[in-house]
């Protein structure tokens, strides 16, 4: 599914957006090394079905793991939830900490964990995309429309998840664990104040990296 079909006339109203996407429902597929999965939240295709970005939700519970995605895409990475993370970058590793989006410059993300660390998964999420050039926007911040009653998730916003509180727009609500999917044509209003992770339109003004 891509939100190309939501683009122009005939798309399906049983795809009305906004829409939510439990991370709970989501089939979870193996690493490419490594005990652990990744599940895809939403892939962005174009009118070909080539990707343009693509969004997973990835756990580890090995010391190490592989993600390898299409030949020629980079990533950004965020830390979740769970024991620390490194990520292999060009023969360093960087700690990867909570709510922090790490660019990789490579198909292939590598992921390291300490072996003597607290039990459980470590949780990340992972945006591929094709076009090095002109990414899709990828931001993490705060709203609250409290203290700003004219502040909107920009243009271009195509997919927002909740890291903490309600996502609450027009039409759509979603909690922790949960995204809601946006028609990128709009312009969202947060309804309740939130800590989000916003994914734009490549090439949409006002989204920023990081």
């Amino acid at each position: 599914m891509s939100l190309a079909a939501h683009d122009g006339a005939g798309a399906d109203p049983a795809q009305a957006l906004p829409r939510s996407i439990r991370f709970t429902e989501l089939p979870r597929q193996p690493l490419d090394q490594g005990r652990g999965s990744a599940r895809e939240i939403w892939a962005d295709l174009d009118p070909d079905l080539s990707l343009r970005w693509q969004l997973r939700l990835i756990d580890i519970r090995d010391s190490a793991g592989l993600l390898v995605g299409p030949a020629g895409t980079n990533h950004f990475v965020v830390g979740l939830a769970g024991p620390q993370v490194a990520v292999r970058n060009f023969g360093s590793n960087r700690v990867l900490r909570r709510d922090q989006v790490l660019p990789v410059p490579s198909s292939t993300v590598q992921f390291e964990r300490p072996k003597l660390r607290p039990p459980g998964a470590s949780s990340l999420l992972v945006l591929t995309f094709a076009d090095v050039a002109h990414p899709p926007g990828f931001s993490i911040h705060t709203v609250d429309p409290d203290t700003d009653a004219t502040a909107d998730l920009g243009a271009g916003a195509q997919l927002v998840v909740a890291l903490r509180g309600t996502v609450r727009v027009q039409g759509g609500e979603v909690g922790p664990g949960s995204a809601l999917l946006l028609d990128p044509a709009e312009r969202y209003r947060p309804l309740a104040a939130a800590h989000l992770l916003t994914v734009h339109r490549p090439g949409a003004a006002g989204a920023e990296n990081g």
